[in-house]
Formats: structure tokens, C-alpha cells, sequence
């Protein structure tokens, strides 16, 4: 159920798909430089955010998601390898104090939640390891595609449908329907067009990848190229 719905049909979400594809696949990046496809990346999220401001004329009041909503962070999310490498570079600037403590909460969440489907991590109901006391997402302005997809109208139902699906009940979450479709239009068109590009394109577990790229900060640029990057490094 959602909001926006109005909007969708005058939008042509498989050319964007397509243009998505061609800005990360084109033969000018320089393979064995990642910073041109993270800025890539930053610039498909500004303008995301853009369209999604042109589409609600600018009200934002139907949205109760803000700062210290943390109820959906119990998921398992997917990301691909380049939003990892862009979440890792911006949490390696942090006060080594706050990184060390991150650190600490990615190793104990991935002992929980590795290997578990969607379901199981639901029932566990682990809050994800970028969250602070307060409810605070730490990595707001790098969160991956799928994280930014989500929206809800009403906090109280978006929690009862968290709780429900731990029972197996299913209870319909009002979001806003355009801004899901283009976030996950985006994700696939960046997968695809590494992928095309011969890079690797594939998603992996938030909290797995991140907490692997931290540990690794010099392989960056391997890893994208080479696609070498398998689940025995990251139960590691």
C-alpha cells in the first residue's frame, strides 16, 4: 500500500533503469580507480533525492520516517560492493574511539545474523550495528539504496507490522510508493551496469561486506575487479 501511486504510471522507471545502467557501465572509468564510480554513486543519490522532492512538491509531511525512527532496522539489507567500499571509507574517517565501537557491534551482529533468511532476522530482532544509542543512523549521508527506499506514514503501524511478522502476520505498511520503485530501480541499474562493465556487481549482506572492507581497507579497487570476494571471507 502506498502513497505516490498517482505519479507512477507518468513515470518511465525502465528508462531510468537503462540510463542507470549506462552511467556505470561506460568504458571511461578507470577500472583500477574507484573514486569516479563513488561519485557516480553520490550524485545518483542527490538526484534521487531530487525527483523524490519534485514528486511530493516538497511536502514531506505525510512521511513520519526521521531521525531516531528505528523500528525497520532489523532487516537483513542487500547492498552491492560499492556501496559497501563507500560506507567503509566514510566510517574509516570517523574518531578511531567511535570506529573501534562500530567495529565491536558489526563483529557481534554478524555472529548473530549470519547465515539467517529474512524471516529468522526478524524473529531475532537485532538492531543494525550503524545505529547509536539514540537511534541515530551513523552512516545517514552513505545509506545503501534499499535503506533509502523505505518510508512509512504511520510509526505505529510500521512497528505492528515489524512485531507481526515475527508471529506471522502479515499487516500492509503504508510507504511511499515512488520512492520505492526508484530506489530499486537504481539498485539494479548500478548492479547491472558494473556488471556490464565487468566489475562486480553483485549484492551482499549489509553487515557482512562492511564489516569485511574495514578490515580490508587496501583491496578496495581488487575486490570490484576481480569479483573475488566469496562467503568464506566473510565468515571469516
Amino acid at each position: 500500500m502506498g502513497i505516490g501511486c498517482e505519479n507512477m504510471e507518468r513515470f518511465d522507471f525502465r528508462q531510468l533503469l537503462l540510463q542507470t545502467q549506462k552511467r556505470f557501465a561506460l568504458p571511461t572509468f578507470d577500472k583500477s580507480d574507484v573514486a569516479p564510480l563513488l561519485a557516480e554513486l553520490t550524485q545518483v543519490c542527490s538526484e534521487a533525492e531530487t525527483l523524490i522532492e519534485r514528486q511530493q512538491g516538497g511536502d514531506r509531511s505525510l512521511l513520519a520516517c526521521g531521525p531516531g525512527c528505528q523500528d525497520c532496522c532489523v532487516v537483513n539489507v542487500s547492498i552491492t560492493l560499492l556501496e559497501g567500499i563507500a560506507m567503509a571509507r566514510f566510517l574509516r574517517q570517523l574518531d578511531s574511539v567511535d570506529l573501534a565501537q562500530i567495529v565491536a557491534r558489526l563483529d557481534q551482529l554478524w555472529r548473530d545474523v549470519r547465515g539467517l533468511d529474512d524471516d529468522e532476522r526478524m524473529i531475532l530482532r537485532r538492531k543494525c550495528a550503524f545505529l547509536d544509542d539514540q537511534g541515530w543512523c551513523l552512516v545517514y549521508p552513505v545509506r545503501p539504496l534499499f535503506c533509502r527506499s523505505i518510508s512509512s506514514t504511520d510509526v505505529e503501524h510500521c512497528r505492528a507490522a515489524v512485531t507481526g511478522q515475527v508471529f506471522g502476520e502479515v499487516q500492509p505498511v503504508m510507504m511511499h510508493q515512488f520512492q520505492l520503485q526508484l530506489y530499486k530501480t537504481l539498485f539494479s541499474g548500478v548492479a547491472d551496469g558494473m556488471a556490464r562493465a565487468g566489475l562486480d556487481g553483485r549484492s551482499f549482506q549489509l553487515c557482512g561486506l562492511v564489516r569485511y572492507l574495514l578490515s580490508h581497507p587496501d583491496r578496495d579497487e581488487e575486490l570490484l575487479m576481480q569479483s573475488s570476494l566469496c562467503w568464506d571471507q566473510l565468515y571469516a
